[in-house]
C-alpha cells in the first residue's frame, strides 16, 4: 500500500515537473532557435518538420522516438491524444512517459495541460478550449530524455492596417460584470382608462334644446352640457358634468328626441391611460402583476414611458387564443392617445452577469456565436455560447473571461474579412 503511495506522489510531482519545465521554455521562447543540440540533461530541441502521422495529426520527430499530436472532438470536449512510435513507425506504449503542452494564445493568454497515460495513448488532463489558435510547446520526458517540439496554428485570425481600423471605426472594449434586465417585446394598444369615463344621459325623456359642450373640450365638475325639454313637465332641465374630463363623444343633435337610454356625451378623464398588451402562450407564463414595462410608441425615444403591470387576464380570448396584460399610465401631457399602437418591453428577470458584453459585439457564424478578441490591430474569433440577454446586453456563458478586450462596434467588418481567407480547423 505504500509502495503505492509513493508510485502516486512520484506520478505527481513527475506532471508538476514537466509543467513547470514547459512553461519555463516559455519563458525563453522570444529569441531566435539555434540548431537543435542536445544539453547537458539529453533534452533535444527539434524542429517542426510538417509530418502526419497514421492517426492524421502532427508528427515529431526526435531521438529514437516519435510522437503524434491530435485533437480529439467526436462527441466529447476537445481534447489532446498523443501516441508515439520508434524510427519505423511501430507504436510505443505510453508507459513511464512524461507529457506537457503549453499553448501561448492570442493577447497573452496561456494554457498548460499535462497529459496521463492510456492504454494506447496519452491523453490530456483538460479540454483544448476554442478557438484551436495557438503556439504549442510540446515537452516529452521519455526515459530519462526530455525533447521539445514547437508548432503554430491560427484560425480565425484577422490583421488590419492601424489605418483600416480606425477608418472602420471598429471600438473595442472590456467584457465584464454587468447588471442585466431580461425583457420580452410584445404589441399592445393605448385605451381609455374605463375607472375613470362616464356616459352623460337624460334623467327624463324629452327633447334636446341647447347643447354646449363640442367633441374634444375639456370640462368641469358642475359644468352644464345640454338642456332638454321634458315630456313629462313641459319644462326645460340642465344637464350638467359629473366630473373633470374631456369629452370623447357626443352623440346627439339639437331637435332630437331622448330617453333613458339615450348617450348624450362621453367624457374621460385623459390624465391616466390604459395600456393593453398581448400575453402570447410563450410568453404569458413569464409575466405577472407588478413586473416594470417600458411603453414605446413607434421606433426611437421620442415617446417612451415606464409603468408597471396592474392587471394579467387570467383566461385566453376565445378567438385569438391570447391573453392581456394591462398598465395604468399617466399622462399628465395628453401625450398619449386611446387608439395608438405601442411596443411593451416586460421586465421579466433582473441578475448579474460575471460576463456580459454589448449585443453587437457578438457575431453569427456557421460554427456559432463568436465575439473577436482584439489586441491593437490583430483580431481573434472567440467562440461563445451566449445567455440571457435585455436586447442591448448579453450575458456570456462561455468563452469569455471578465477583462478581456474585444470589439464592441462594427464586428461585422472583422466577420466580413474573415470570410475572404477563411482559415483552416487544424486538428
Amino acid at each position: 500500500m505504500r509502495s503505492r503511495a509513493r508510485t502516486a506522489a512520484s506520478f505527481h510531482r513527475a506532471f508538476r515537473l514537466v509543467v513547470a519545465l514547459a512553461t519555463a521554455l516559455v519563458v525563453a521562447a522570444g529569441c531566435a532557435k539555434p540548431a537543435p543540440e542536445e544539453d547537458a540533461h539529453g533534452a533535444i530541441e527539434a524542429a517542426h518538420a510538417e509530418e502526419r502521422g497514421p492517426q492524421g495529426g502532427r508528427l515529431f520527430s526526435g531521438d529514437s522516438i516519435r510522437l503524434e499530436l491530435v485533437i480529439a472532438e467526436d462527441g466529447i470536449p476537445p481534447e489532446f491524444r498523443a501516441f508515439l512510435y520508434d524510427s519505423h513507425n511501430k507504436s510505443l506504449p505510453p508507459s513511464d512517459t512524461r507529457l506537457a503542452v503549453v499553448l501561448e494564445r492570442f493577447a497573452g493568454r496561456r494554457d498548460s495541460l499535462p497529459f496521463r497515460a492510456e492504454s494506447e495513448f496519452l491523453r490530456s488532463l483538460g479540454s483544448v478550449a476554442e478557438p484551436h489558435s495557438f503556439k504549442a510547446h510540446v515537452l516529452l520526458d521519455w526515459r530519462g530524455r526530455r525533447q521539445t517540439w514547437t508548432y503554430e496554428q491560427h484560425e480565425g485570425r484577422v490583421e488590419l492596417r492601424p489605418e483600416a481600423v480606425i477608418g472602420g471605426e471598429i471600438e473595442t472594449g472590456v467584457a465584464g460584470p454587468r447588471a442585466i434586465e431580461v425583457r420580452v417585446q410584445t404589441p399592445g394598444e393605448v385605451r381609455l382608462n374605463a375607472e375613470r369615463v362616464v356616459q352623460i344621459r337624460p334623467r327624463f325623456p324629452g327633447v334636446v334644446q341647447s347643447l354646449s359642450g363640442r367633441l374634444g373640450d375639456i370640462v368641469g365638475a358642475g359644468d352644464r352640457l345640454a338642456v332638454v325639454h321634458s315630456n313629462e313637465s313641459l319644462t326645460d332641465y340642465e344637464i350638467v358634468s359629473p366630473m373633470r374630463g374631456t369629452i370623447v363623444a357626443r352623440e346627439v343633435a339639437i331637435g332630437q328626441g331622448v330617453d333613458h337610454e339615450s348617450v348624450l356625451y362621453t367624457i374621460a378623464d385623459l390624465s391616466t391611460v390604459w395600456v393593453d398588451f398581448a400575453l402570447f402562450p410563450q410568453i404569458a407564463s413569464q409575466v405577472r402583476r407588478g413586473q416594470a414595462v417600458r411603453i414605446r410608441m413607434g421606433s426611437g425615444d421620442s415617446l417612451v414611458a415606464a409603468g408597471t403591470i396592474s392587471y394579467v387576464g387570467p383566461l385566453l380570448e376565445q378567438d385569438t387564443r391570447v391573453a392581456y396584460g394591462r398598465v395604468v399610465l399617466a399622462n399628465p401631457a395628453g401625450r398619449w392617445s386611446p387608439g395608438m399602437y405601442v411596443g411593451a418591453a416586460i421586465t421579466v428577470d433582473r441578475f448579474r452577469a460575471d460576463v456580459a458584453v454589448p449585443e453587437a459585439a457578438i457575431v453569427r457564424t456557421s460554427r456559432g456565436a463568436g465575439i473577436f478578441r482584439a489586441d491593437g490591430s490583430t483580431f481573434e474569433l472567440q467562440p461563445v455560447v451566449p445567455g440571457r440577454s435585455d436586447g442591448t446586453w448579453t450575458e456570456i456563458l462561455e468563452g469569455l473571461e471578465p477583462g478581456a478586450w474585444i470589439v464592441i462596434r462594427n464586428a461585422y467588418l472583422l466577420k466580413a474579412e474573415l470570410g475572404k481567407s477563411e482559415a483552416t480547423h487544424d486538428h
